[in-house]
């Protein structure tokens, strides 16, 4: 069966479609030859959903830093792959105290789960995610539609595409909600081989109760959540610990596994990019080229996807430069 793998990128203005879609390739070839293996050739298409919200795109050609498309962060290659010195505040916390700073932010009853307060963190630090929940765009004919039915279309639209192959699902930031929701209520049917989530906020109460919400799940919170019954073989969820956006990683514990056995498994990685001396440990170029990633990519790619001979070849021809 032929394997495809699918992105759909996150929060924040973005390059046009061939753009980002080339630099996520990039990224993930990055990570194999960084360990030396050699690059697979893959099918690789982006779910790209930020021209909902911003009407221009980020153009890496601007130079100018007053202009609105210039890009802040574009791909640039990674230089070191080492363990980030010093460590992070997050690490430094004993465990107990970093548990009770968990439950007194992102708890229960902690302050970001109380509801007005909840409704205000979502406006100031994720508008786009309060557009999505709560608002309406224009379609392609000019007319207005709730936004979250136009941004899962686009992801929709291209597991429809590819129903009769093994996809590997690749959703960062808030394109793990997306994803979410798109395998639960848009297209249920559709079976996918492996879900990666990375710089994921499906862990913070305010999505979580979100999600409950449209799910009409009544019982206490403290029940885990379902995994979309479409996910076939794994999710893996991989978070850097200077994210803040991963706040509460542990996707484990919220998320009950589905008839086949899924639930996520968290794993702890280190998230390289860098921009002019300025690193970004949210950003999904780095993601893609952690040794992780790279790990479940060959796996997905070369172990569980390929027949023997294209193995052969991949063994037999350098590695292309995308």
């Amino acid at each position: 069966m032929k394997a495809v793998i699918i992105g759909i990128h996150g929060l924040r203005g973005k390059p046009p479609r061939y753009v980002l879609s080339d630099w996520w390739r990039k990224s993930i070839a990055e990570g194999f030859r960084v360990v030396k293996l050699p690059v697979p050739h893959f099918t690789f298409e982006m779910a790209h959903w930020a021209h909902f919200l911003h009407e221009k795109s980020q153009n890496p050609n601007v130079t100018d830093q007053s202009h609105p498309q210039y890009m802040w962060e574009p791909y640039v290659p990674g230089t070191y792959f080492g363990p980030r010195e010093p460590q992070s505040f997050r690490r430094k916390l004993k465990h107990d105290i970093h548990e009770q700073l968990l439950k007194l932010v992102a708890g229960p009853a902690g302050f970001m789960n109380i509801g007005v307060i909840s409704e205000v963190i979502l406006h100031r630090m994720f508008e786009e995610l309060e557009v999505y929940y709560h608002g309406s765009l224009k379609d392609s004919a000019g007319r207005m539609r709730p936004a979250k039915e136009l941004i899962r279309g686009e992801l929709a639209q291209l597991l429809q595409r590819h129903r009769g192959s093994n996809i590997m699902l690749l959703a960062h930031s808030m394109g793990s909600i997306i994803a979410y929701d798109v395998l639960t209520h848009v297209v249920p049917d559709i079976p996918v081989h492996s879900l990666v989530t990375f710089g994921a906020p499906l862990g913070f109460p305010v999505i979580v109760k979100k999600i409950r919400q449209e799910m009409s799940l009544d019982g206490p919170a403290e029940v885990p959540l379902p995994t979309p019954a479409s996910i076939r073989k794994r999710w893996l969820n991989f978070s850097d610990p200077d994210d803040v956006t991963c706040l509460n990683y542990n996707l484990r514990t919220q998320y009950h596994e589905n008839a086949h056995g899924v639930r996520p498994i968290d794993r702890i990685v280190y998230n390289n990019y860098e921009c002019m001396g300025c690193s970004n440990p949210h950003k999904a170029y780095g993601y893609l080229r952690t040794f992780d990633m790279t790990q479940v990519v060959n796996t997905f790619l070369t172990l569980e996807n390929a027949g023997v001979w294209e193995r052969l070849g991949w063994v037999l021809k350098p590695p292309p430069h995308l």
